[in-house]
């Protein structure tokens, strides 16, 4: 009979998993595009170590649209009170909920729902809030950031990919009137996606991806008080060196 870590190992995996006997799960991503994991973990906590390394045990965290709970996983491991994972798909969930068991981590539980409606998780805010490569993927960008803020105490860290910026300005309702533009929103077709059922994208077969200038735009507007743009480091994923993907810190 196999053992339960063995039955972890006979599937593959969107992120390589650490497992208690020293093995990791295999990723069915291409080996070029792996390291975008350990650059998301390493930036993560470059950031977070020096703030937190004596205080993890206090920490409450909440992980928004956790795929299968990798960085949740971490951040249990490094001994946070509390970290909720939440996610839309099932089945991201129960193979999470797997890795949870497999390390036998009693601060780390899983929620099946729709990452923009989570206002009943808890009635305290969390600590520390992660939106990992989420924000483009839901219709509703300012209204899931301004849930974000709601339940954000110390930090929302935000890792997405990012538009292209537009020009300065355009005409606002006659050619000599201008408005400055305060970032923008590119619209990326997904339905051939969601229909092929690939399970990275969004569900809506839509995603809108932000601008720089848009997303510390956003942030500032639904109340987060100071906005960072973490450094990626010469060792980072190729998409984070040349700025085509940011992870921001966002503090209320």
């Amino acid at each position: 009979m196999k053992s339960f870590e063995d039955r972890i190992l006979s599937r593959s995996w969107f992120y390589e998993f650490p497992l208690p006997g020293g093995k990791q799960t295999q990723s069915y991503l291409p080996e070029s595009v792996r390291s975008v994991h350990n650059g998301r973990e390493r930036m993560l906590f470059d950031f977070l170590d020096p703030i937190f390394h004596e205080k993890w045990q206090d920490l409450s965290v909440l992980d928004l649209g956790c795929h299968e709970g990798y960085f949740s996983l971490k951040l249990a491991l490094k001994g946070c009170r509390r970290v909720v994972g939440v996610d839309a798909r099932k089945d991201h969930l129960e193979h999470a909920e797997w890795i949870r068991q497999v390390h036998d981590l009693n601060n780390l539980t899983y929620v099946h729902g729709d990452v923009e409606h989570h206002g009943d998780l808890s009635p305290d805010p969390f600590d520390i809030v992660l939106l990992f490569g989420i924000i483009y993927h839901v219709p509703n960008i300012v209204g899931m950031l301004r849930r974000a803020r709601a339940v954000t105490r110390r930090v929302c860290l935000i890792e997405t990919q990012i538009a292209p910026e537009l020009g300065a300005d355009l005409e606002w309702g006659a050619a000599h009137w201008r408005k400055e533009a305060s970032g923008c929103i590119a619209l990326v077709e997904e339905s051939s996606d969601v229909d092929r059922g690939v399970l990275e994208t969004g569900l809506n077969g839509v995603s809108m991806v932000p601008s720089l200038k848009a997303l510390f735009f956003l942030l500032g507007l639904v109340g987060f008080k100071h906005v960072e743009l973490l450094h990626a480091g010469s060792a980072a994923y190729e998409q984070h060196r040349r700025g085509e993907r940011v992870m921001i810190a966002a503090f209320p």
